[in-house]
């Protein structure tokens, strides 16, 4: 694990243009991309890291973020993609490690991890990608959203994702292992 410490860039700035992204800096960039099917929490999650405050809404056409971060005394620009729907060939090229997020009271943002990582092996050879599995369970509770994802289902696709894989499960409302997410993805 790197020490890294973390300043927000402008927030109320966060979001870029793609014009923004392919200016020369004397920062070298490190571009993560999220990605997963909508209400699976990946805009929470991305928000409550930029921002250190939760957000309930989900955004279906995702957004570009920037912030500032520092590994072992080098600046970096973290590019943060948060793709709003199936990962096409652009944006499989473009990241240097792709975050999936599944809600764990959620089939279906849980299957779509499957086939959205699919999607991006025909693009991308992605058995070298670094790839952060995140399990989200900001909507669980014990009567109206259960829990139906269980572990064992969660071992077996980490395993189908490849050997360099981690899972990680957070908590948005409550900062649960979010700072960890982005920072293994750095």
């Amino acid at each position: 694990m790197h020490s890294t410490t973390n300043s927000v860039i402008e927030v109320r700035d966060s979001f870029v243009n793609s014009q923004e992204w392919t200016t020369s800096r004397s920062v070298p960039d490190l571009k993560l991309g999220i990605v997963g099917y909508v209400n699976s929490g990946k805009s929470a999650l991305v928000h409550r890291y930029l921002t250190g405050s939760y957000m309930q809404e989900e955004s279906p056409e995702g957004g570009r973020f920037k912030k500032e971060i520092n590994i072992d005394g080098q600046s970096y620009l973290l590019l943060i993609r948060d793709e709003g729907g199936v990962p096409e060939a652009q944006f499989t090229n473009w990241v240097d490690v792709v975050v999936f997020v599944f809600s764990v009271e959620n089939e279906l943002s849980f299957t779509a991890v499957h086939s959205y990582y699919n999607k991006m092996c025909h693009y991308r050879d992605m058995s070298q990608m670094p790839i952060i599995l995140v399990g989200t369970q900001d909507a669980i509770d014990d009567d109206s959203h259960p829990r139906l994802i269980d572990e064992s289902r969660v071992k077996q696709l980490e395993m189908e994702l490849g050997a360099r894989c981690r899972y990680y499960e957070t908590c948005a409302t409550y900062g649960l292992n979010v700072e960890q997410v982005f920072q293994d993805g750095q």
